[in-house]
């Protein structure tokens, strides 16, 4: 059983938690992202960078523990199956993977989003982090910003429509995130 705490933004919840044994799989996953990193995939800039850098699930396989991980905790925390996938989904119109890197350098933000399409819960670990490098920060209308400090090996979960960003990285280091969809179970068959 995974330690995880819960915020509340007006009705939606927010799980965070550390993961267990993050020491063991972080550097794979960053291991693996430096060696496939000429392989990467973008699918828009904001502000300048590459918002999203997308690679094939063979060329970072350690993704998938966190990933399944999320899957497990959601179903245990908040009873909701969903599905994990390393794919890009057949017949959608997007040719990218449902899980992401975001690698922000010094003074670099993520701009405010949601991930709503199809998915139901997003989530985001930290793979690189120090003080300063940019909370991650959620906004819902008629309610004050909850905002969650980036730490290595966390995981925050939460609705795939609540509209989120990232403050500025004003650390001396560039921050990594793995970012990811997860989706309803079992999966509407007229998106398919």
């Amino acid at each position: 059983m995974i330690l995880a705490e819960e915020h509340r933004l007006g009705t939606d919840r927010i799980l965070t938690c550390v993961i267990p044994q993050y020491q063991e799989w972080v550097p794979s996953i960053l291991k693996e992202l430096e060696q496939g990193s000429d392989q990467f995939k973008f699918s828009h800039r904001i502000g300048g960078r590459w918002e999203n850098s997308y690679l094939e699930v063979d060329l970072v396989p350690s993704v998938r523990a966190p990933m399944r991980l999320a899957r497990d905790l959601v179903k245990e925390k908040w009873n909701k199956p969903t599905l994990v996938l390393y794919e890009p989904m057949p017949n959608i119109h997007n040719p990218y993977p449902p899980f992401w890197f975001n690698v922000a350098k010094v003074g670099e933000i993520t701009g405010v989003h949601d991930h709503a399409k199809l998915s139901s819960i997003s989530g985001v670990v930290y793979l690189k982090s120090s003080i300063s490098s940019g909370d991650l920060y959620f906004q819902k209308e008629g309610e004050d910003d909850l905002q969650i400090v980036p730490e290595v090996g966390k995981m925050v979960l939460f609705p795939s429509h609540l509209r989120h960003g990232v403050h500025p990285n004003k650390s001396d280091d560039e921050r990594i995130s793995l970012a990811f969809n997860l989706y309803p179970f079992p999966l509407p068959s007229s998106e398919w």
